[in-house]
């Protein structure tokens, strides 16, 4: 098992598309190559980590710098836990998680922030409701990871 750092030039960049495409990308009305283009990879963000077993791409996350969200004084993000189905229930979101939490310490980032409409889930990986806002695509709950 391994995590993984991928760019548009990696492999599995092409099943990660197609993952996003199927699981956010017909509900949003946004085409494969429009998600493909949100991915402009800069310095640090965005970041996307895929966890690997055998060569096949379990699950992936993603560290962006707002992820439609206009508070400028929150980055970076977590966005986009997904662990494919038939894995799902096996322990992998919270190894997914427990990396993007150092792996935004790496980056030299001391906080690290979500949006989620799901109640009671992120906060058992220790992570706190700050507050409730409008984006685009409806109300979303701030998180903010708050340490061990």
């Amino acid at each position: 098992m391994k995590i993984i750092t991928i760019t548009n030039e990696n492999r599995y960049f092409k099943e990660y598309l197609n993952l996003c495409y199927n699981w956010f990308g017909k509900e949003k009305n946004l085409s494969i190559n429009e998600i493909k283009e949100q991915y402009k990879f800069h310095d640090k963000l965005p970041a996307i980590r895929v966890l690997i077993i055998n060569d096949t791409l379990i699950g992936f996350y993603e560290l962006n710098e707002k992820d439609n969200i206009e508070e400028e004084d929150y980055k970076p993000y977590l966005a986009n836990v997904y662990v494919k189905e038939e894995y799902r229930k096996q322990g992998y979101s919270t190894i997914l998680i427990n990396d993007s939490i150092n792996f935004a310490k790496e980056l030299g980032y001391k906080d690290l922030y979500l949006h989620s409409r799901i109640k009671d889930y992120y906060e058992k990986y220790n992570f706190e409701f700050i507050k409730e806002v409008k984006t685009k695509y409806g109300n979303k709950r701030i998180f903010k990871y708050k340490g061990k």
